[in-house]
């Protein structure tokens, strides 16, 4: 489903359908506008109008498949939009974090065309990679992932489900074609990177089997997997939610630890972020602690930690080569990679994959 597809007559089945609203009230005015920066999906906000008073919400926003087609194909062969659909159906009821509530989710069997229907959280004030975050913001981050985390930690029970515990697919895939996208990255942005990050990426890049033979040495759980200042609302619903957690298309049962490291690493600034790092991290373990996690100590949180600050760049890297190209990916990608991999270094993060992989010491 595309955005030309929403209209009235399908949105009022919709809400009748799923019980949102009264067959008997219809839906009697209808507006549509875009919203956000997706590189994968199109959003909708769509405001409506009924016949007679209902408790039905005034607007929605309707979540669909990109126009675009090289995202499109992205959104298909990455199973982002299965992902995404079936976090709601499955997995969002459980989690300890506010997330949009979905009142309709649909996806055909090609896992192409999709539709979301989902609760429209403003006013709110939505996070921006590029403008970063104050750490106060990051703390609140950083305790709704424990929330996220701690229900599913270790779960036998999310272990095997086919659109979900495909790390091994996945990284598989990420570590054939890492190289290749690397080069390219690098190719188009040249001049955005110092001598010393192209290093150390290329070091990292030709050492990503490593990378993910770390990750399987930690904990495993529901990972959102894209967990960033663009995919989170502040201050939503007017203020009553503090913190809302958008964009699942990327969720993943997977390390836990590397959505902390990639938020705190996008969304502060290097010098703020080693100020800061240390206490934001004891957070993050006291909100485990609260959630119920008592088999992960402070120590391996941050002997697992320095591992997760290059998905800023993996994630970076493998988006710029991925989906259509506009300006401000061209800055947000480029932004996600050099930050990555400033706080690597901070962390000596190519040593400790060394070390968790069992491969020799690494240094760049």
């Amino acid at each position: 489903m595309h955005a030309s597809d929403i209209c009235p007559t399908w949105l009022d089945t919709v809400l009748t359908t799923t019980g949102t609203k009264d067959g008997t009230v219809a839906i009697t005015e209808f507006a549509t506008s875009p919203i956000g920066t997706g590189q994968v999906a199109d959003s909708i906000r769509t405001t409506v109008s009924y016949s007679a008073p209902t408790s039905a919400p005034s607007s929605f926003v309707i979540k669909v498949t990109s126009d675009k087609e090289q995202s499109r194909a992205a959104g298909r062969s990455e199973l982002n939009y299965l992902r995404e659909v079936r976090f709601y159906q499955d997995i969002a009821p459980n989690l300890q974090v506010r997330v949009p509530r979905c009142h309709h989710a649909e996806i055909d069997s090609n896992n192409t065309e999709f539709a979301l229907v989902l609760e429209d959280l403003t006013p709110a004030r939505p996070g921006n990679q590029l403008a970063g975050c104050t750490v106060g913001e990051v703390r609140l981050a950083v305790e709704q992932a424990a929330g996220i985390h701690g229900p599913y930690w270790g779960s036998a029970q999310l272990a095997g489900t086919p659109w979900l515990d495909i790390s091994d697919t996945y990284w598989a895939r990420f570590t054939e074609m890492m190289p290749e996208w690397w080069a390219g990255f690098v190719d188009r942005y040249r001049t955005r990177l110092s001598a010393a990050d192209i290093e150390l990426g290329t070091a990292f890049t030709e050492r990503i089997a490593d990378y993910y033979t770390a990750l399987r040495t930690m904990p495993f759980t529901i990972q959102h997997g894209d967990y960033r200042p663009d995919n989170v609302l502040f201050d939503a619903a007017g203020g009553d939610v503090p913190l809302a957690v958008l964009d699942w298309q990327t969720v993943i049962f997977a390390p836990g630890v590397v959505d902390v490291a990639y938020f705190i690493g996008g969304a502060l600034d290097p010098e703020t972020r080693r100020a800061s790092e240390a206490e934001l991290l004891e957070h993050y373990h006291r909100g485990l602690l609260a959630h119920g996690v008592t088999d992960y100590s402070l120590a391996e949180l941050m002997r697992d930690y320095p591992v997760g600050t290059f998905q800023n760049l993996v994630i970076g890297v493998a988006a710029a080569m991925l989906v259509a190209r506009s300006d401000r990916g061209d800055d947000l990608f480029t932004a996600m990679v050099a930050n990555s991999l400033a706080h690597a270094r901070d962390h000596d993060a190519l040593a400790r994959i060394a070390a968790l992989s069992g491969q020799g010491a690494v240094h760049v």
